[in-house]
């Protein structure tokens, strides 16, 4: 099936294409359709994610699909992962792994055999910030030079002054300092819409990548990119809307009726994760459209599944919007993307099409091709 594209006059100069090919990871009975999906390329290209929030990794080799490793780590005990972890992981190869405990302030360095073979505790900088732990799925952790750069979310340790938490704090792997960069989220959040444990929070939703040069930020609720050096931590903010979003803005909700909740969660536009193509030189960007929910439809399905309807945005290196594709409904899973060797793939993994399984992780290949 092609994704389908219309233009309205904007002069576009890419598209994305999508292609008769597939990459297909079969999953055991007890495994679950994964929330992210994460990649770790070298000598070796591997997919991994986690079962679902168990603490269990699984990697499989990208090209040919195969499992490489099923690894369940330990919770309890002498080699255990310290309350277990949710999305705060990667790997750079079979043999570097580092997770981020959701119970304690401290980085796990481990392998393919689950062996705990260093910790590192990140619970407080200099200047006595006490970091989260990586849990959330704003992005992975990124190792530069010997530095993890762990995501971070509001930190309502800070009290009144919660708006100042930093989006990122460093830890030198070498000696273990830890230190918060001074980025803090944008303009767009307000005091007043942020509550902890409220649906209010999500203004504070938002994913990043790094390109190697660059971290970039895509927030849910704004339709600039937030662009970092990562050498001299400048910060530039670069517009680009999407053609089918006219006017981005956070959902308000006057009642605390759940069901309601998620439908406008699901409803409202609403930007998302961003993926770089270092071959290719260009940047695409998920993007919820406003649409309308049917009344049977499994909500939170939905929220983790992918929406109904989505485009992508089309980046390059400058990040002028060079093209926009508007997907058909209920086909795939945006959340469960990936780049590989040029050409971005996409789950068909979505729970209302009739070809769903759980048996099957699959992707379809999209082309970037210029018009």
């Amino acid at each position: 099936m092609l994704c389908s594209c219309s233009y309205d006059n904007i002069n576009y100069t890419y598209t994305l294409q999508s292609v008769d090919a597939f990459l297909r990871y079969e999953l055991d009975s007890d495994v679950k359709m994964p929330l992210v999906v994460r990649t770790c390329m070298g000598d070796n290209d591997y997919l991994y994610f986690q079962n679902f929030s168990s603490p269990e990794l699984l990697i499989y080799d990208i090209p040919s699909g195969s499992l490489v490793k099923r690894t369940r780590f330990e919770v309890e005990g002498s080699n255990a992962i310290q309350g277990g972890f949710l999305h705060g992981y990667m790997m750079t190869d079979c043999n570097r792994i580092y997770i981020s405990g959701e119970a304690d302030g401290r980085i796990y360095e481990t392998d393919t055999t689950g062996c705990i073979k260093n910790e590192i505790r990140f619970g407080e900088s200099e200047n006595g910030y006490r970091p989260l732990s990586c849990f959330s799925d704003n992005g992975k952790m990124e190792l530069v030079d010997e530095k993890l750069y762990l995501p971070q979310g509001l930190n309502f340790q800070l009290g009144d002054k919660v708006m100042e938490s930093p989006l990122m704090c460093c830890v030198n792997m070498e000696t273990g300092n830890v230190e918060p960069l001074p980025i803090n989220f944008p303009q767009l959040l307000k005091k007043e819409r942020v509550v902890r444990g409220e649906p209010t929070s999500i203004v504070s939703k938002y994913k990043f990548c790094y390109d190697g040069n660059n971290f970039v930020y895509s927030f849910a609720y704004s339709d600039e990119l937030m662009v970092v050096d990562s050498k001299t931590l400048d910060v530039n903010y670069k517009s680009g809307e999407s053609r089918y979003i006219s006017d981005i803005e956070v959902p308000v909700f006057r009642d605390s009726d759940i069901r309601n909740i998620n439908k406008k969660l699901c409803e409202y536009p609403a930007y998302d994760n961003i993926l770089y193509d270092n071959e290719n030189r260009v940047y695409y960007r998920i993007v919820y459209v406003p649409q309308e929910m049917e009344e049977n439809v499994d909500l939170i399905s939905m929220i983790r599944g992918g929406r109904k309807l989505f485009s992508i945005m089309i980046y390059d290196e400058n990040f002028n919007v060079i093209g926009e594709n508007l997907f058909p409904e209920y086909t795939y899973n945006p959340r469960l993307s990936f780049v590989y060797k040029g050409s971005l793939y996409i789950s068909t993994n979505h729970v209302m099409s009739p070809d769903y399984s759980d048996d099957i992780l699959s992707f379809q290949k999209m082309n970037l091709v210029k018009l």
